[in-house]
Order: structure tokens, then C-alpha cells, then sequence
């Protein structure tokens, strides 16, 4: 009988504990995308095949190749003219390359995300204007001419 007890007053600590941390507000979820990410903060060059420069890409952190991060609303690094400079060579858009993820850049990737989901109807990615997992997924990236020369135009490449 020891076991069995010992088993009953677990499950009730558990039971317990669950009730108390529910009625905290301190439910124990999944983080959402956003949660589990980190801000993208730098950038990282990407050799793209068939062109001589290279593709830049957000990332965690400088040539640190981690592009599991995400870029939203009130965001100012490098990461962010990053995706203004794609914004504005693959998806027509006119923004001020100034690393500053304000209202125009939110539209702005708000636009492409629409642009995605109209071309690949099945990418069904949420057009709430956060560059995130999936509009990374989707999304294509300048690629720019040999030594960091400037952006070829019209020539985007798609990371995944």
C-alpha cells in the first residue's frame, strides 16, 4: 500500500500545483513563435548559386548563421535594413533603408506577406506585418554584387 499512497499524494501535488498556478494566471503553454525566438540583430552572408555576390540575410547575430529570430515593430538594428532592402528589391516597395521597423516597414511586410500568400496560396502565412518563422520561410532576400557591391536588381533569392 506505501506505493499506492505515495502515487496518490504525487498526482495530488500535481493537481495542486496546477490549480494554483491556473488560478495565478501562470498557465503552462507553448510559447508562441515570437516568445521562442530572439530579436534578429545582424546579418549573414549567403553565397547564392548561379550569381556572384552574396544573398543577406536577418540573423541572431553577425555572420552567426541563426536565422530563427524575429523582427517587429520598434525594432532598430542592421537586421532590419536588411529586410528593407529585400522589401524594397523583391517585393517594389520604397522604403528609407534606415533600420528603423516603423509603421511604413510593418506595411510594408505586411504587403509582401499578401504578395506570398496570392503567389503560393498553400504558404497561408499571417499577414500581421512581424518578420517571423514563417514569413522567413517564404520570403526572398536581395542579392547583392561581388565585395558587397550593390544590390543586383530584381534578383531575390529564397532561403527557406
Amino acid at each position: 500500500m506505501p506505493i499506492h499512497r505515495s502515487n496518490l499524494g504525487r498526482r495530488s501535488a500535481a493537481a495542486i500545483l496546477a490549480t494554483v498556478l491556473a488560478s495565478a494566471g501562470l498557465a503552462l503553454a507553448a510559447p508562441t513563435a515570437a516568445q521562442a525566438a530572439t530579436t534578429c540583430t545582424s546579418l549573414t552572408y549567403y553565397k547564392v548559386g548561379g550569381y556572384p555576390g552574396d544573398m543577406h540575410v536577418p540573423t541572431v547575430g553577425w555572420q552567426d548563421g541563426n536565422k530563427t529570430c524575429y523582427l517587429k515593430y520598434g525594432n532598430s538594428n542592421s537586421a532590419v535594413k536588411v529586410l528593407q532592402e529585400a522589401l524594397n528589391n523583391c517585393y517594389s516597395q520604397s522604403l528609407r533603408l534606415d533600420g528603423q521597423y516603423g509603421t511604413n516597414t510593418r506595411n510594408a511586410v505586411r504587403y509582401a506577406q499578401g504578395v506570398i500568400n496570392d503567389t503560393w496560396s498553400w504558404a497561408n502565412i499571417a499577414e500581421d506585418g512581424e518578420y517571423g518563422p514563417q514569413t522567413r520561410a517564404w520570403m526572398g532576400f536581395a542579392t547583392f554584387g561581388v565585395n558587397g557591391g550593390p544590390v543586383i536588381p530584381n534578383v531575390c533569392y529564397y532561403p527557406g
